[in-house]
């Protein structure tokens, strides 16, 4: 089969005047042979560095060969090329999904999980009381996850839970996993009493006798995680791959798993190993909340062995610098909430001297061991304390090595901070599907300033940071189409426009997805662009990203995912290039409103539009 020539593809047509000119030139094949996959019939966005509209994509070996017009991509199939129809759909590279709890996912459904985001105390209730019900143990702990004080009235509180909890402990996690409630009896095993102390960052909520309503926040949680018990890792490794599923099902090849521990990772290194791993998994292990835990965690770690770091590559350390602007009123701010209060850093110490000193400890040991450092960091003075540290940490080394450290969240980032991050090339992770469920509804925490500008993409971008978009999953759901929508348009889910002056374009958003994600992780010579060369990590989605109204995005199905050559999610035929074709988008699963259940007994349609937090974990 020849190659292809050097020639022009046709007009990217209507949405031309937004890319890098109206005509870009066809990609060049490489290897020999007919290609084992292709796809065409779609609108191909390359998102290179010129932002370049093909028409088909060619795949061997699990790279890409070659992409260009229709007529080009036909000469490289054979009698045995799988042919992929997109249908009229978009193809651009695999999502990836850059800051998301892969071993939560899953764990957040029954019978490991219930949902509890309700819009009332008396429906989380039910939800406790039907969880009880379903139990044969009498001794079982219920885990719940999602409630927001944000929506409900206040709170849910212990005197709640016991009315219908029995004797099995119950511990629900809030929607950020920022905060948890935990009933009498699981207090009770976890010796909080009226006399508790909380830990430094932490937050034992009490009522006007002074005991403990149930209510933590922060490092106060773990007070009552250290009794809850483990998943083990049989059912982590069943998560995984339950999770991995629904990630094809979104479209997404590549995740962040931030701040996982030793006995996770091996989890994940024992699937690589056994070729069960389905998706590429960038991970930093959690810093936990010394420098001491760290040096004790990093002497622990060893390089996972017979792992292919393009499925499983651990990059750093993930640092917990604070909470977050929400109800909550954890992240740490120059200017108090407008309660008054400002917030704390999460790091060891009995004063913020001593807190600001750990952090700069916690930073520089992770970066003498020559790790990329993400930090959780959403109000302003803990984002300037975090990039202060990383520029102390690293001293003359910035010049010589490329460790691309970044800010998580960013929530709050002052814009001199921004110009800072740029001229050093420190990232920002930012989650634009957060933003979107928050809207406007931060406003009696923050006032309306403050608001506006959180997660400032639009600043961020133009002062020259890099800018990654991450749904934080199980936070949010890890539909990236909904992403795209909040940043794009800075809507509400629940209605308004909060701080329109921070959207980006839709470009920029895809952007965010594929292209600086796989920067992020020192990736981008070999994913986040379909090239030739590539790995052939691909998302087909049955509409047209640029030209649809925005609104219509989080309605689209994925029609298919491509993973390193492999069609994991969607259908592709197994007939010549030149033979009829199976149209991907015609055996679609609707993954937004239904259809993708995950086993255990529970399918994920009644959550997937839901906010849920995070399970408990060793």
């Amino acid at each position: 089969m020849s190659h292809l020539s050097r020639r022009t593809l046709l007009s990217a047509g209507a949405t031309g005047a937004a890319l890098a000119g109206s005509a870009v030139p066809a990609s060049a094949a490489t290897g020999r042979g007919p290609a084992d996959l292709v796809i065409v019939n779609g609108k191909v966005l390359t998102m290179d560095q010129h932002c370049r509209v093909a028409e088909a994509v060619a795949v061997r070996a699990g790279r890409i060969v070659a992409v260009g017009s229709a007529r080009e991509i036909k000469r490289l199939s054979g009698r045995r090329t799988q042919v992929l129809d997109a249908a009229g759909g978009t193809v651009l590279p695999g999502i990836n999904d850059s800051h998301l709890h892969l071993n939560s996912l899953s764990l957040n459904l029954p019978p490991y999980s219930y949902p509890v985001d309700t819009a009332s105390i008396e429906d989380l209730v039910a939800v406790v009381r039907e969880a009880v019900a379903a139990t044969t143990d009498p001794a079982a702990w219920i885990r719940g996850q999602g409630w927001n004080d944000n929506r409900l009235p206040r709170p849910p509180r212990a005197a709640d839970l016991d009315a219908v909890s029995g004797e099995h402990p119950v511990v629900l996690t809030d929607f950020s996993f920022h905060a948890t409630t935990a009933n009498t009896a699981a207090m009770r095993l976890a010796g909080i009493t009226r006399d508790t102390v909380a830990p430094p960052g932490g937050v034992i909520e009490k009522d006007a006798d002074g005991e403990p309503t149930g209510v933590l926040r922060e490092g106060a949680q773990n007070l009552v995680r250290a009794v809850v018990p483990p998943f083990t890792a049989q059912q982590i490794a069943e998560s995984v791959r339950a999770g991995t599923k629904l990630l094809h099902q979104r479209g997404i090849t590549s995740i962040t798993e931030p701040g996982i521990d030793l006995d996770t990772l091996a989890v994940y290194a024992a699937e690589a190993a056994a070729g069960r791993l389905e998706v590429r998994i960038t991970a930093l292990l959690s810093a936990g909340p010394s420098a001491a835990g760290l040096r004790s965690t990093l002497g622990s770690y060893a390089r996972p062995q017979g792992v292919d770091e393009r499925v499983l590559r651990v990059a750093g350390v993930k640092v917990f610098g604070d909470g977050i602007p929400t109800a909550a009123k954890t992240a740490w701010l120059h200017e108090p909430y407008l309660d008054g209060g400002s917030g704390a850093l999460t790091v060891a110490g009995a004063s913020i001297e001593e807190q600001l000193a750990e952090l700069n400890e916690i930073i520089a040991v992770a970066i003498t061991a020559g790790m990329q450092v993400g930090t959780h960091a959403t109000g302003d003075a803990t984002i300037d304390a975090v990039v202060a540290a990383y520029l102390a940490a690293m001293g003359p080394r910035w010049r010589r090595e490329d460790l691309r450290h970044y800010v998580i969240h960013g929530d709050l980032a002052p814009r001199e901070t921004l110009r800072t991050m740029a001229r050093h090339d420190i990232g920002a992770n930012m989650n634009a599907a957060i933003k979107y469920l928050l809207g406007n509804s931060v406003e009696s925490v923050l006032g309306p300033e403050r608001t506006a500008w959180q997660a400032p993409y639009r600043s961020a971008l133009d002062a020259g940071v890099r800018v990654s978009s991450a749904s934080d999953a199980p936070v949010t759901m890890p539909d990236w189409l909904v992403g795209v929508l909040g940043a794009v348009t800075r809507e509400g889910m629940y209605g308004g426009v909060s701080g329109p002056e921070q959207a980006i374009t839709r470009l920029e958003a895809l952007i965010s997805y594929t292209r600086t994600p796989a920067w992020q992780d020192h990736a981008e010579r070999w994913k986040g662009t379909l090239q030739p060369g590539m790995v052939a990590d691909v998302c087909v989605v049955d509409g047209d990203l640029l030209g649809a109204d925005v609104h219509q995005l989080p309605d689209m199905s994925i029609s298919a995912t491509v993973l390193d050559g492999a069609v994991v999610h969607g259908a592709a035929s197994s007939t010549s290039g030149s033979g009829s074709t199976a149209s991907a988008a015609a055996v679609a699963m609707s993954t937004r409103h239904g259809a993708d259940c995950l086993g255990a007994g529970a399918c994920c349609c009644k959550v997937s539009d839901r906010i849920t937090g995070r399970p408990f974990r060793a």
